[in-house]
């Protein structure tokens, strides 16, 4: 009797810890969901993220959508108003020509080299012109207006990307596995698998629906792309074909807040509807709410 009697009492004084423990459980384990899920998207990049010195560049878009391309790699500034180099122009070549891998962590010099070895370029000294470029990424056929004027960084990307509907330039991004995509409104943005598995978005514009690579690049709206709902997309870029493709580069349309603010007073839009959410912002704010429960928690137990 007293042995059960002690047993039954030991059992009661141990409901109070297990169900903070449950609850210290539970909120490790969202917690561990919150960071996965905030961490899922974290190589998708827009013009403020992926440079930190062509934020406000006019050139920024075209700077974008080639790093998604794989033509300008990621290096940690871009310098949009240093003129280019031949060095600097050897690198791109390279890269778009599948000499070498750009990615997140690229060997510049080692793709101006590898430039240099297959004889694209002849010197990796001095600056470089319009005609280098068109040359060595449109075989001469692009219009040029001052052939030998020397660009900054910032025009020459304005120049090879203003290319890429043309003929030359489909050739070249055909070097890329890319494509153009379609253009209009975005219909719908969910979370889901792309290929092998991987988490990503899955969004429809105009009809066309496909999973957006996980180290895609997007300009002129967020890394969320939940928020790109109801945007237009003026430029978009496909990696891949068939089953295989996928969203490379969206580009959406400015926002014009004359014709938002005309809708509000004809009364065509719901001016109670909430703000988009910023995800990223709530994820975080999630995570530290939780780790701070768990903090207090076992400094509690220890306490105690």
């Amino acid at each position: 009797m007293k042995l059960a009697a002690i047993s039954r009492i030991s059992t009661v004084a141990k409901w109070p810890l297990r169900k903070p423990l449950r609850r210290a459980k539970y909120a490790l384990a969202l917690l561990g969901c919150c960071l996965f899920i905030s961490t899922a998207f974290a190589h998708i990049k827009n013009e403020a993220s992926q440079f930190p010195d062509i934020e406000f560049s006019e050139a920024r878009f075209d700077i974008v959508v080639l790093v998604g391309a794989g033509i300008v790699p990621e290096t940690p500034v871009f310098e949009p108003d240093k003129p280019l180099s031949k060095r600097e122009l050897a690198t791109w070549v390279a890269l778009a020509t599948g000499l070498g891998s750009g990615g997140e962590t690229p060997d510049p010099d080692a793709l101006a080299a590898a430039a240099l070895d297959a004889g694209l370029v002849d010197t990796l000294e001095g600056a470089a012109s319009y005609a280098d470029l068109n040359r060595l990424f449109f075989e001469g056929k692009a219009t040029v207006t001052d052939p030998q004027a020397t660009p900054t960084k910032a025009e020459a990307a304005s120049f090879v990307a203003a290319q890429l509907n043309t003929d030359a330039g489909l050739t070249l991004i055909k070097k890329r596995d890319l494509s153009p995509g379609v253009k209009g409104e975005v219909t719908a943005v969910d979370a889901g698998e792309g290929h092998a598995g991987a988490h990503t978005y899955i969004i429809t514009i105009n009809g066309t629906t496909l999973p957006m690579d996980t180290h895609g690049r997007v300009a002129n709206g967020p890394t969320d792309l939940v928020q790109w709902r109801g945007r237009d997309v003026r430029r978009s870029f496909v990696v891949g074909a068939g089953e295989a493709a996928m969203w490379k580069f969206l580009e959406a349309a400015p926002i014009v807040q004359a014709a938002a603010d005309a809708a509000v007073k004809s009364g065509e839009t719901d001016t109670s509807a909430p703000p988009p959410i910023n995800r990223t912002m709530l994820y975080g704010l999630i995570a530290a709410v939780l780790i701070l429960g768990v903090v207090l928690f076992f400094r509690r137990r220890r306490t105690g």
